[in-house]
């Protein structure tokens, strides 16, 4: 296998062996006057962000696409150079991995209008960003329908587990067209209970698009893999937050916190707000990158630190989940004496399948029975065993059943 543009020998499945490539095969197809092959799939919604990107192209010389990874940047783009007459428009597609030499670029040429996707602003004199953000409910709605219509004409657009799926996917137009192609194989059902897992079954993109375009777990971790190792541990720790990020909290999990929160933000791996959020899929990812490291650390100083903050409910609910029964998830009562649990809300999905899970190993089934009962994967329960091991510290179902035993009683 080799780079489609200098013929270099490459590593890892991919089309060019650097960003460098990729831009340079980019500006000759639009100098032969296309922006690749034809789509032959609908476009779906984004009307507004159309218009928009319309009117911004017409006022400034440089303007950049940002957002996270799968919310359709590219395919934004190529709608909008398809549809609007721009003489003389350069676009840059997926910046990210050069931003570097793509700045140089736009910095040699200017008098060239530039179009740019990335995750991050290329910080050059003169850009004006965009912040494209997941698709609206009733769009998201759409495209899933209309990409599974695609491969089952049978498909039930009414579907009342819909609405659930797509939040659950965040909206991301990425993570819905990949799971609407598997409505051919599953039911709805069927793939929800699945998105726990949901980076083992969403690989299934054209063949013939760049490797994170054809899956939602190379399209996250081509943004991890562009932080520094500071970024990346911030990255882990924030995944044990789905409560969300305030800058007192930031810092108290580690040294320059919340600095590194809005790097993050910058590079668009945390939804602003009034607290700094992750979306569902980058937290699963960077949840899943801290099973790797030494998770049984960041719980304890994390149970630590929320232990002197009350006001954040949302967050000490997970943190129960993981550790109940621990002295530091609760505080004093009025009384002064007795202590009480602070208020948990309701759990999240993932949450309650690992909590099943658990009460399930702790009544002696094994894991094909799990998987039968709950109708997913072997693998599906397999993992969810192996997580509850690492968050929990444990090593085996003996002690995974005994702290399910705990929390029941």
């Amino acid at each position: 296998m080799t780079c489609e543009d200098c013929g270099a020998p490459l590593a890892a499945p991919a089309k060019y062996c650097s960003g460098a490539c990729r831009q340079r095969a980019y500006r000759r197809r639009a100098r032969e006057g296309g922006h690749g092959s034809p789509r032959l799939d609908t476009f779906v919604g984004r009307h507004a962000e159309l218009a928009d990107l319309t009117k911004l192209l017409a006022r400034h010389r440089v303007v950049t696409v940002v957002g996270p990874p799968g919310v359709g940047k590219s395919r934004l783009v190529q709608e909008v150079v398809a549809h609007r007459q721009h003489a003389g428009l350069l676009v840059l597609d997926g910046c990210e991995d050069s931003l570097e030499e793509c700045a140089d670029i736009v910095q040699r040429h200017p008098t060239v209008r530039v179009l740019a996707t990335s995750r991050e602003l290329l910080n050059v004199p003169g850009e004006q960003a965009y912040r494209l953000s997941p698709l609206e409910h009733h769009e998201a709605k759409r495209l899933f329908c209309d990409r599974a219509l695609a491969v089952d004409s049978e498909f039930d657009e009414r579907a009342a587990l819909l609405d659930a799926l797509c939040d659950r996917l965040d909206r991301l137009p990425l993570a819905l067209e990949l799971a609407a192609r598997l409505v051919r194989v599953l039911t709805l059902e069927e793939i929800a209970a699945r998105l726990d897992n949901r980076f083992a079954v969403l690989t299934t993109g054209p063949r013939d698009a760049e490797e994170h375009h054809r899956s939602l777990h190379a399209a996250i971790d081509r943004s991890y893999l562009l932080l520094t190792e500071a970024e990346r541990a911030a990255l882990r720790t924030f995944s044990l937050l789905p409560g969300g990020i305030s800058e007192e909290l930031a810092d108290a999990l580690m040294p320059h916190g919340w600095e590194l929160a809005k790097s993050l933000s910058a590079r668009s791996l945390l939804e602003s707000g009034e607290r700094l959020t992750m979306l569902e899929s980058v937290r699963l990812f960077a949840f899943d990158a801290l099973l790797q490291h030494d998770s049984t650390a960041v719980r304890d100083r994390l149970l630590d630190v929320l232990a002197t903050m009350p006001e954040e409910a949302d967050n000490i609910r997970y943190a129960a989940t993981l550790m109940p029964g621990d002295d530091r998830l609760v505080t004093e009562n009025d009384e002064g004496d007795d202590t009480e649990e602070i208020a948990l809300g309701p759990l999240s999905w993932r949450e309650e399948r690992l909590l099943r899970v658990a009460a399930l190993v702790a009544e002696g089934l094994t894991n094909k029975q799990i998987a039968d009962g709950l109708h997913v994967s072997l693998r599906t329960v397999e993992a969810d065993v192996r997580d509850l091991k690492t968050v929990l510290g444990v090593r085996s179902r003996a002690q995974i059943a005994a702290w399910a035993g705990v929390r029941g009683g």
